[in-house]
């Protein structure tokens, strides 16, 4: 799985078949910056101590946490619908601090929550007795070809589609990013626990009961 900033995250499997594109993130501090500022605003004007800055303290508190929230929920149903559909899946370790020292994307990543994402993925499939392997944070998934794992020097943001000079393979960049992801997980399986396991696997249940956590 790539997680990006246009998409929030492609799936794809080692023979670059995308199963999975998450492209309608809430972007809920994009959505509620406006409010969140005229609440801000508010706070700064009434009096230190008095009991109109403790509301109005409070009323953006709540602003704060609705937009909380609103992310918060749509990335449980995001990490559920993926762990239930596939017993082992492979995340880049990104370095989300240091991406956040970018000024003009930090607000961005910020929004996108990466990291809650991985570790909410990381619990559930832990709960489901699946595997989530990480492949190393300088792995050039975007900067390889998928197909003759060439790999290119530089490959700005702003170029949504990958291009090998070599073999000439065109592909989206995000899914090219998966597929390699992919065959990363494909080649490193053997070295992790499970290594049976085979890839996706549709409306996987690994328990009877309410309670999806494997016996003990």
């Amino acid at each position: 799985m790539d997680r990006g900033l246009t998409a929030l995250l492609v799936a794809a499997t080692a023979d670059g078949r995308q199963v999975a594109r998450v492209g309608d993130a809430p972007r809920a501090l994009r959505t509620g910056q406006n409010k969140l500022r005229r609440l801000g605003r508010a706070v700064s004007r009434k009096q230190k101590g008095s009991r109109n800055r403790a509301k109005a303290r409070h009323r953006l508190a709540r602003a704060h946490a609705r937009v909380r929230n609103v992310r918060q929920h749509f990335l449980h149903q995001v990490s559920t619908r993926l762990v239930k559909t596939h017993d082992r899946l492979v995340l880049e370790d990104l370095h989300v601090a240091g991406m956040l020292r970018n000024r003009r994307l930090a607000a961005a990543i910020s929004d996108a929550a990466w990291a809650d994402l991985g570790r909410m993925i990381d619990y559930k499939q832990a709960w489901r007795g699946g595997q989530l392997l990480r492949a190393d944070r300088w792995f050039p998934s975007s900067k390889t070809c998928s197909v003759c794992h060439a790999r290119i020097a530089v490959l700005p943001l702003s170029q949504r589609i990958f291009t090998c000079p070599r073999c000439e393979h065109r592909a989206d960049r995000d899914v090219n990013a998966a597929t390699n992801l992919a065959i990363w997980a494909e080649q490193h399986h053997a070295r992790v626990r499970d290594p049976q396991a085979g890839g996706p696997v549709i409306n996987a249940c690994r328990g009877d009961g309410p309670d999806p956590r494997p016996p003990a």
